[in-house]
């Protein structure tokens, strides 16, 4: 008799194939398989990281900003919460990676006409959380260049910023 245990692992077992075909459709410019598989798998199992975070970045990528955040943030709470799914990759580079796509989403937020015209307030509370996951992510990985170079544009302590700088 199998446990729940038992039936849990081999969901994701079955799932893992879905996952590379959505990963192989997104990097052959097939956006849309790509999203109908990620969300597939997404509604069999929604607390899988490594496909919202992917799912996220087709969001993105496609100028879908405000579902894309909400996927990121997601993505990154199951992380932070111990619930990476694969092991080809370190936990602190998805981990990174993850802090790294949210960054990214709110940095295109505060491109928003929206936003660039709206509230100072809103603005800046966009650009501190930004800047804050770019430099964790930076922090997670330090052989990401991309959050290390958004983390010193943007201004992170520690990163060239004109603030204090941590030794």
């Amino acid at each position: 008799m199998s446990t729940p245990d038992d039936r849990e692992q081999q969901l994701l077992i079955e799932l893992e194939p879905r996952f590379m075909k959505a990963i192989e459709a997104k990097d052959a410019g097939k956006l849309d398989l790509a999203e109908d598989e990620l969300r597939g798998i997404l509604r069999v199992e929604p607390r899988l990281a490594e496909p919202r975070m992917e799912l996220a970045r087709i969001l993105l990528d496609t100028d879908r900003i405000e579902e894309a955040e909400e996927h990121a943030r997601e993505a990154l709470s199951q992380l932070e919460a111990g619930g990476q799914w694969t092991d080809e990759l370190p936990e602190n580079v998805v981990l990174g990676l993850s802090h790294a796509l949210l960054a990214e989403v709110l940095r295109r937020r505060i491109e928003d006409d929206d936003v660039v015209f709206g509230s100072a307030e809103r603005y800046q509370a966009l650009l501190d959380e930004s800047r804050k996951h770019f430099e964790e992510a930076a922090r997670l990985d330090p052989s990401d260049e991309y959050a290390s170079y958004h983390a010193f544009f943007l201004g992170v302590p520690g990163k060239g910023a004109d603030t204090d700088t941590d030794a």
